[in-house]
This record gives structure tokens, sequence and C-alpha cells, in this order.
């Protein structure tokens, strides 16, 4: 069988997740390729040398050129801060490797724009817009494609997450304004935008707030010296689409004891409601009270079956990079789903829209 060697850029959580990914993959899905990990490149070879070999990579560098020369890579999985990606896309277009990218794709939409004119529009690529794999949004889809609610009139999400209200938390390159470009718009709200995007077209307009609750944190753990923050604890956005839906995505990072991801969408005919932290199946709820049988999707074979599931956040990851790896072998079924560097830009330049008129105000 053919091998697909991945080289990771990143060792923190989410690269981590990447790898339990592609090891897994071959044990619960039959792939026309064997994933491979080739290299791992980190800030610490010496220190995580080890685990590496355990995982599985055959090289470990603290180069990613170094990394792209060695034999054996064809893809590269960029989990980095955001201001890094710009420069690993190219690099990894410079070698001629299949890009995935976590998202959001840079720092700024303006670095975004600017590196979506290098590439091609059929380069090999995908983003990690991961929750477009998530059971719960691919069965949504299908319900409102079906027009199980008829005409959809709103929709109101609010991802909510809880680690940053801790004022002691410690700086890191996620409160970075320059490093991350925000903070909770930026790390989650895109996610959440892409949803709508998914679902309901493109936007006609965005405006919205940002909040920065905690302005200083811990420059290091244990220091008694304290940095200024820059970025968004909280932020709340109205949306427009050019169809007509109307709506609200709020996220947050300080909702402590109140972590969800809830979905909320009325149409003419009922309603769809999710929280897709906890449920993999919606709930429908129609005006006239009957029990309409719902369309499974058939892209639910990407995820991994009831008995083989590591939880949601983990399936979501699998299932997105076991689509990438069946489109980098010439699969083009859901063609339509795939996430690329473009539908990163197409949210990015309303969050930096709303950033911006937070700081104007």
């Amino acid at each position: 069988m053919n091998t697909l060697g991945f080289s990771v850029v990143g060792f923190g959580t989410i690269a981590k997740t990447h790898m339990v990914a592609l090891r897994t993959m071959p044990i619960i899905k039959s792939l026309p390729v064997m994933p491979v990990l080739a290299s791992l490149v980190t800030r610490r070879p010496e220190q995580v040398g080890a685990q590496a070999a355990q995982i599985g990579f055959t090289h470990v560098t603290s180069s990613m050129e170094e990394a792209l020369q060695q034999a054996g890579t064809d893809v590269v999985s960029i989990c980095t801060p955001n201001a890094l990606h710009a420069e690993q896309v190219r690099m990894a277009m410079k070698h001629n490797k299949a890009i995935y990218c976590e998202k959001p794709v840079t720092e700024s939409a303006q670095a975004t724009e600017a590196l979506l004119e290098e590439v091609p529009p059929q380069y090999p690529q995908q983003l990690a817009f991961v929750y477009r794999y998530h059971p719960a949004v691919l069965r949504i889809r299908a319900w409102l494609q079906e027009g199980i609610i008829g005409d959809v009139l709103q929709c109101k999400m609010a991802y909510m997450r809880s680690g940053y209200l801790n004022e002691n938390r410690p700086y890191s390159w996620r409160l970075s304004d320059t490093l991350s470009g925000g903070g909770a718009i930026t790390d989650i709200g895109v996610h959440a935008l892409d949803l709508v995007r998914l679902w309901f077209g493109e936007f006609a307009h965005i405006d919205g707030r940002t909040e920065t609750f905690i302005p200083n944190r811990l420059k290091t753990a244990g220091s008694e010296e304290r940095v200024d923050v820059h970025v968004d604890d909280w932020a709340v956005m109205n949306f427009r689409m050019e169809e007509g839906v109307r709506g609200l995505v709020e996220v947050s990072r300080i909702a402590y004891g109140a972590d969800a991801f809830r979905i909320d969408i009325v149409g003419t005919k009922g309603s769809i409601t999710c929280d897709l932290e906890r449920d993999k199946k919606p709930t429908l709820h129609l005006l006239n009270g009957s029990m309409q049988a719902t369309p499974e999707p058939d892209s639910l074979y990407l995820l991994p079956d009831e008995k083989a599931t590591m939880g949601i956040f983990q399936d979501c990851h699998f299932g997105a990079l076991h689509h990438f790896i069946l489109r980098l072998s010439g699969d083009e079924r859901w063609s339509d789903l795939a996430p690329t560097l473009a539908d990163g830009y197409a949210v990015e330049r309303w969050v930096d829209y709303v950033i911006q008129s937070s700081l104007a105000k």
C-alpha cells in the first residue's frame, strides 16, 4: 500500500490531537493510502525526541526546512501560533507539500488575504474547521437542505468556554494580539461563523463588539510581574446573510460553569436545537407536532462509529483528517464540505471588522 507521510509542525494539544487521529485511522477505517508520521518539528527536539519516536515519528527537528527536505513527507500539518502560519504555508508550497492548516489561517485578515494571492486555487490544502465534521452539524446541514423546518428565519449560537476566567492564568501566545490576532472571537468565533456560512451561504453584514474583562495576566507561572492583555475575553456578533437569515453569535472564554456550544435555528415550520459539546444528534421541534423522519447524511461515514468513538472533539478532528486523506487520494465525495484557506478568509475579514469597530468605540 502507498504511504502518505505527515510532518507535524508543533507539539501542543492540537498537534497531538492530529497525531492521535492519524495513528488510529488505519485501525478504524479502510484507507486508500497508509498515513505515516514522518518528521516532527518542535522547539524542543532534545526534550521530546524519545516521546516522538514512541509516537512513530522517524525524524525530529527544530527546523521546518530540514523536515521538508527529508524523504517521506507528503503533507505538512501546521499546528503553531497563528502568526507563524503564513510563513509555514509558503514554505510547504515551496517544497510542493500538501497543506493541512489549523485555524485561523493567520493572525489577521490582511495577512490571510496576502497569503491567498500566492496559493493557487487547486493547491492541495485544507483548513481545520473541524466542526464541519461534527455529527450534529452534518445532520443539521442535511435537515436544512431537506427543508424540514421550512424557510430559516434566524440562527443563534453561543460558544462558551471558561478557561480564562482565572486572572492568575499565565500569559501565553493565545493572549498575544501579535501572535494570535484576537481572543475568543479569533480562537472560537471563527468556528461559529464558519458553521453559519456552511448552512446559510454568504454574510451580507456583521456588526458586533468585543470586551477584555481581565486586562492583565501573570507574565509566567509563579511570577509576580503582570503584563497587559490586548485581546478579547468575550464577543457578540449580529449577522445578516445574503439570503435573509438573521442571527447572533456570542463567544466567551470566561463563561465559568456554562461551557457549551449551543445552536438554535428557527424556521417557518419549526426549529432545530443542539449543544455541540454534548449532542451528536440535534433535536427537531415541528409546529405540527409530527415526528418526521430525518435523513442521515452519508458523510457520517467520515467519522468513527459508536463503538470506536474517541469523544466528540477527537472525532471531529478524525473526520476532517480522514476527509483530507481521501481527497488527496482522488476521492471527490463531499467536496463541498471540505474547508479551504479561502473559507478561513471569508470569516476572518468579518472578525477583524468587529475587532477594529470595537477598538474605535
